[in-house]
Parts: structure tokens; C-alpha cells; sequence
């Protein structure tokens, strides 16, 4: 038994150096490498700005004070049934939120990133006897493609001001 307790520490440190040393790192909050930025509107953007508020890129109140502007042109969600039991019930649903956006410079012509469609997707099961509880699941699936959709936005923002 204090064999096992000595090898603990060395085991704990074997793994932190390879993890080090492969490279692994948290994935964090995205640099876009924007100074300022004007995201206006709800839903993904306000998860764009809540992501944004963490970094080094200020979010702006107004668009005359921005680098660039980030626009959602559409947000829709959609829920289908996936899965049907052979009695004719539904036992899965597919959430889907589908987010349209581009960005924009002041004083060019062509958007930096033309109006781009970006899509999540999740896998929900229905329960008859749960119906709010099925909701309340749906909202927290929702919420998460939200955040899904921004960092993605956001890491093609980055890689789009790189080519400005």
C-alpha cells in the first residue's frame, strides 16, 4: 500500500510533463486581434459580446467607434422530429439553430467575411411523461449551440482579420 502511495506523485508529474510537452493547452476565449468591434442584436451576438468581454478586443456601443462590424443577419430555430417508435410516437427531436452573419469594414467596399450561414445541430429524446423537464433540456441544448456558434464565429474572425 505505500508502494502504490510513493508512485502517486511520480505518476501525477509523468503526466503533467507529457501533457506539457505534447502541446495540450485549455482552449480559451478567442483573439480575434481587434482593437474594437460593434456586435449588435441578441441571441449568438450577445454571446459574442459576453465571450469578448473577457479578451483584449472592446466591445462598442456604437458602429462609428468600431474596427470592423459583426453582424447577425438572420438567427433561426428549428425543431424537427428525428426518430419516430413503431407505435407511431416520437422519441427523438432535432434541435437545429442555424445563425447568418458577416462583417464589415468602414470605408471598404466588400465585407471582410461575406454573409456566411453557420449551422448547429443536437440530438434530443422526447419523454411523454417529462414534458417540462424535455424543455428545459431543449433551452439548456439551445444555449450551448449558441455558444458553439459564436467561438466558431469568432475564430473566423480572426482568421478573416489576419487577410485585412
Amino acid at each position: 500500500m505505500s508502494l502504490s502511495r510513493n508512485w502517486a506523485p511520480a505518476f501525477a508529474g509523468a503526466t503533467v510533463i507529457l501533457l506539457a510537452s505534447c502541446g495540450f493547452q485549455l482552449r480559451g476565449d478567442p483573439a480575434v486581434g481587434l482593437h474594437t468591434i460593434f456586435v449588435p442584436g441578441g441571441g449568438v451576438a450577445q454571446e459574442i459580446r459576453r465571450t469578448l468581454s473577457s479578451g483584449p478586443t472592446r466591445v462598442v456601443s456604437k458602429a462609428t467607434d468600431a474596427e470592423v462590424h459583426l453582424r447577425i443577419l438572420q438567427e433561426a430555430r428549428d425543431k424537427q422530429v428525428h426518430t419516430i417508435t413503431g407505435q407511431g410516437r416520437v422519441y427523438e427531436f432535432e434541435l437545429r439553430l442555424a445563425v447568418r452573419y458577416d462583417l464589415t469594414a468602414p470605408g471598404r467596399e466588400a465585407p471582410v467575411i461575406p454573409p456566411t450561414e453557420a449551422v448547429a445541430r443536437r440530438v434530443i429524446t422526447y419523454n411523454e411523461a417529462a414534458p417540462s423537464a424535455k424543455e428545459v433540456e431543449e433551452q439548456l441544448l439551445f444555449k450551448d449551440m449558441q455558444v458553439e456558434l459564436a467561438d466558431r464565429i469568432l475564430r473566423q474572425v480572426a482568421v478573416a482579420r489576419r487577410d485585412m
